[in-house]
Parts: C-alpha cells; structure tokens; sequence
C-alpha cells in the first residue's frame, strides 16, 4: 500500500512540476516573410533606373540643384506609428507611401516620402487611404541628399 501511495504521490508531483515549467516555454517561430521581398541586386536596378529616367528631371527642379534620394525612419518610429494606427484604425489592413515634396528648406525644396494608413474598401475590394487620418514623415535625407543606394 506504501509503495502505491508513493507511486501516485509522484506521478502527482511529476504532473505538477511538468505543467508549472513546461508551460512556461513558449515556442518561438520566426515570422514569414513579407510579400515583395527583393534582393540588394534588385534594388540596385530599382535605384540605377531611377537615375537614368528621373533624376535629371527631378534635379533641374529640386532645392539647390540636387533633389533628395531618399529617406530614413527609424525602426522605433515605424513601429511606433503601425501601433497607433492599429489603436486608432482597428480596420487599418496596411500602409500607403507617397513621394512629395517639402519646400520648407527652399524653393523647389527636396522630395520627401510619407506614409498614410490604409483599410480595405467593401465596395471595390481595395486598399483605400483612411481619410483623415495621421500619416508619417519627417524622415532624414540621404547623406549627402543625392547619394544613390546603397548608402
């Protein structure tokens, strides 16, 4: 009869001690990969084909005769901005970029990107900008402001 107890007094103990520590591990998967992703060569082209067919235009236009190439965010402030849009839009299903142009240094000023939150529109099963709503800019300039990629 003693060693049944024990027995049971064990698996008991065994059950207990599994469910408090192995419950606790949690199984840590990493995340898919987004849709789009392209290789440094792909960007490479991106940015050479900008250059034969933009920049010209764009420069002859632009602050200071050089338009800006590019823009920096920093990770905190993307991810920062993707959660007050999801706090404040629970519809929100993505984010649209813009190229624009900000002449507060100048005339002609430097080309900026922003960005604005999007949701799906019912009627035509499209993303749509969510009107209204906060978008995100005030990204660095490249360094110097006409430097092609990579930086």
């Amino acid at each position: 009869m003693k060693n049944i107890l024990l027995v049971l007094v064990g698996i008991i103990l065994g059950a207990i001690v599994s469910h408090f520590f192995g419950s606790s591990q949690e199984i840590v998967t990493a995340p898919a990969p987004p849709k789009g992703i392209i290789s440094s060569n792909d960007a490479l082209k991106l940015s050479a084909n900008w250059t034969d067919l933009r920049k010209v235009a764009n420069d002859a236009v632009a602050f200071n005769g050089g338009d800006n190439r590019s823009s920096w965010y920093a990770l905190d402030d993307v991810q920062n901005y993707i959660d007050i849009v999801r706090d404040n839009h629970p519809r929100a299903n993505g984010l649209r970029f813009y190229l624009g142009v900000d002449t507060a240094i100048g005339a002609g000023g430097y080309t900026t990107i922003f960005m604005v939150p999007t949701e799906l529109n019912e009627k035509t099963k499209k993303s749509t900008d969510i009107s209204g709503a906060d978008g995100l800019d005030e990204g660095e300039v490249g360094n110097p402001p006409t430097a092609s990629y990579p930086q």
